[in-house]
Parts: structure tokens; sequence; C-alpha cells
């Protein structure tokens, strides 16, 4: 029974997590330590940020992900849900990077992923199509 239960909880995350999230919103994509000094770096930050907003991620219920920009996928591979559904470790198939990120939020419409790139925690905002 138990057993019963934990599957059903297991397949209830997945079951929401399963389709193509679009990201909406980046937050700390800059550390807060880190200084904008010149134009350049104003607008480095701007295409940054746009560009962020142009990705898209695509779960499937057989564990396999794919990361697209504009359309093309630039990394696909297999994630894994841990801590009971809290963390999502995406790895690649190419280079079998392990990228960790919390969930901090899954909703039939949204998806707020946290996690660490470089010196910052960046918090990811999604809306599903």
């Amino acid at each position: 029974m138990m057993l019963n239960f934990l599957s059903s909880c297991y397949n209830k995350t997945v079951h929401l997590l399963t389709k193509t999230w679009d990201c909406v919103q980046v937050d700390n994509i800059i550390p807060a330590d880190i200084k904008i000094h010149s134009k350049k770096d104003s607008v480095d930050a701007a295409q940054l940020i746009s560009m962020l907003k142009l990705i898209s991620w695509t779960f499937k219920k057989n564990r396999a992900y794919a990361c697209s920009v504009n359309g093309r996928i630039t990394v696909a591979g297999k994630y894994e849900l841990q801590e009971q559904d809290k963390i999502i470790q995406c790895t690649s198939e190419i280079k079998h990077t392990i990228n960790n990120y919390k969930i901090t939020t899954l909703t039939e419409n949204e998806l707020v992923l946290s996690g660490r790139a470089e010196n910052t925690s960046l918090v990811l905002h999604f809306k599903s199509r």
C-alpha cells in the first residue's frame, strides 16, 4: 500500500512536469557583487536576459528532456526526480554534465526552478504551452 502511495505521488509530479515550458522570467542573472560599469555591460546583461527568455524546456514521461533556444534543441538528455520530487537532476547526453534544480513551484501552468550558475543562484520562471 505504501508503495502505491509513493508511486502515485511520483506519477503526479511527472504528470505535471511532462510538457513544454517557456521561460518568462529569470531572477538573479547578475550576481549581487557584480557592478555594471559601462553601457556595454548593461547591453550585454539585457541581451543575456532576452536570450534566456527564448529558452524552452520539454520534459517527457520516459524521463527524457530537451532544452531549446528559439525552437532549436541545444541540450538533451535524461532527468531524475530526487528528494521526494523536490529536485530535478538533468544529465546531458553529449557532455554528461549534471545540473540540479530545486523545484520551488510546479502547477499545471507554472514551473519555477532555482539552481546555481557560475557565482549566482538563478531562479527560472516558466509557463506551460
